[in-house]
């Protein structure tokens, strides 16, 4: 607090009613208090946080946490200046951050890391922290995006003349902003029973009134064999391409004719990891389920004909390597792409991978955030040995005026990779200990190290003594958007439901985790009075 001192006026003997002081005392006075008063004005405006301060504060917890700022912790500041470009822009100090095409100027970028206050204090004492000069983590070629678009009878009516165009909208949308990232290099293909080319360049793709009347024309239309469609895209996805299936998803295989639905949907989830399982350590795949017109002739498993006009789901399967999605989910060249949710039509996603850093994620106590409850520091351990993160805390008091305990916890959890209503959802994390604590919030955070996520640990009761928590992210699947999306029955069509979609994305899943996990990642703090 701030307190301004002001003369005792009221006790200044009056002279004919009025204050007797000099004039000239007056002036002066007055003088000094209107500099005070605008010196508090400037310290009250200057107090408010802006994108420049959090910024300054991104870089200062990075360099303080262990002397250094790494590749990762580096790209988590790109991420946070193209987020906030518009504010940082009209910022002086931070106007050369942002090239004039929108990307991060790098040299300007290290330049203003070393103009940080905390990393002046440290080089002052001859502890100069080290910095990545590394311009991207990830890689720095353009993504090459392959469409290939699922030729079956039952698609066919996505893209009819009279729809609501949808279908076509949101495929023009995805093949638009990977040309305009890097020009003239998607190609087009089309699978059913084999994979073809699609014969037509982009211009061209966008003039077509009807797509499937050229893609109907290659290969066989009957059905879909997706163990050669995957296994194809697989194998022929590498180095920086991204590979798009476009497809309905609904399995049918004329080998399996006469067989029950049942028998049929077992035979493509063991399909389906056979054909994932040499690939679950080196790619990875996002399925977003949209929504289209649809008017024409739906063929249900048993290929039984009914007429259906209406919307009905379909499906984009993005499968590209890891160092490849890491590209397209944290390069700042693709932020407007990877907002899928934006897309005509978009309805919910999944995604299947195997990241280390998912598995064991970044994660540290924020000991002094406005969110805690009660009294607790950082062990002394931990700052001789200057460790990055906090993870161990003393002298843990509950709060004096209801007893609780409230214990922060900043997270990165971008290599998840999971819808936001998940991640932010109390509910989806367990936590074991003494204290009987529990995750009351999850909330959307932007901190050091590339966190992305800050926990709320609570409980009423503490423990006492020296004791751990440890926090799980549960591992369910299918999630509930699959799960209702499914049904072993199509005769009848309907805007919401795929046949077997289950089953199909179940082979998926058991490729990615062979051992049944039933949770994502582990946390453990340990905790002493």
């Amino acid at each position: 607090m701030v307190r301004l001192y002001m003369p005792d006026l009221l006790h200044l003997p009056p002279v004919n009613g009025m204050l007797n002081f000099p004039k000239t005392q007056f002036m002066h006075q007055s003088r000094l208090y209107l500099w005070l008063f605008l010196f508090l004005s400037a310290v009250g405006l200057s107090s408010c946080s802006n994108s420049a301060d959090d910024l300054d504060t991104q870089i200062s917890e990075s360099l303080e946490n262990d002397n250094a700022l790494d590749v990762t912790e580096k790209d988590a500041l790109r991420v946070f200046i193209v987020s906030k470009s518009k504010e940082l822009s009209k910022e002086q100090k931070t106007a050369t951050l942002i090239t004039p095409d929108g990307k991060v100027s790098e040299a300007a970028l290290t330049a203003y890391i070393k103009r940080n206050r905390s990393y002046r204090k440290l080089s002052k004492i001859g502890k100069a922290p080290a910095i990545d000069e590394s311009s991207t983590a990830t890689s720095s070629q353009p993504i090459r995006l392959k469409l290939y678009l699922e030729a079956s009878a039952s698609m066919f009516p996505y893209d009819v003349p009279g729809g609501n165009g949808t279908f076509k909208r949101t495929l023009n949308d995805v093949l638009t902003e990977f040309d305009a990232v890097n020009p003239g290099q998607p190609k087009l293909y089309v699978v059913n029973t084999e994979v073809n080319d699609l014969g037509l360049s982009l211009p061209q793709f966008f003039k077509e009134n009807n797509i499937f009347t050229v893609a109907k024309t290659k290969g066989k239309t009957t059905s879909t064999d997706f163990e050669k469609i995957f296994s194809d895209i697989l194998s022929n996805t590498s180095g920086n391409e991204l590979s798009v299936l476009v497809s309905d998803l609904i399995y049918s295989d004329p080998s399996l004719t006469g067989m029950s639905a049942q028998k049929t949907l077992d035979a493509a989830t063991s399909l389906l990891t056979t054909v994932f399982n040499p690939y679950a350590g080196t790619h990875s795949m996002l399925v977003i389920k949209l929504e289209g017109g649809y008017d024409g002739t739906y063929y249900s498993w048993n290929n039984a004909k009914k007429k259906y006009t209406g919307d009905r789901p379909y499906y984009l399967c993005l499968i590209a390597r890891n160092e490849t999605m890491q590209q397209l989910y944290q390069d700042a060249t693709y932020e407007t792409i990877r907002r899928f949710d934006q897309l005509p039509g978009y309805e919910n996603s999944w995604f299947f991978g195997r990241d280390s850093k998912a598995i064991m994620p970044f994660y540290s106590i924020l000991v002094t955030d406005p969110a805690r409850k009660g009294r607790f520091k950082r062990s002394d351990a931990e700052i001789r040995n200057h460790d990055k993160a906090v993870r161990s805390i003393t002298d843990v008091q509950p709060d004096v005026a209801d007893k609780s305990l409230t214990i922060p916890i900043a997270v990165d959890l971008s290599a998840l990779r999971l819808p936001a209503s998940l991640l932010t959802d109390p509910s989806q994390y367990e936590v074991v200990g003494k204290d009987n604590f529990r995750v009351t919030a999850v909330q959307p955070y932007s901190g050091a190290n590339g966190t992305t996520h800050k926990l709320l640990l609570t409980t009423s009761k503490p423990a006492r003594g020296e004791r751990t928590a440890t926090i799980r992210l549960k591992r369910q699947f299918p999630p509930r958007w699959i799960a209702n999306t499914n049904t072993t029955n199509d005769t009848s069509p309907d805007a919401s439901s795929t046949f077997g979609i289950q089953n199909l994305l179940q082979g998926v899943e058991r490729a990615y985790n062979p051992n049944n996990q039933t949770e994502y990642f582990t946390l453990t703090i340990q905790m002493k009075e």
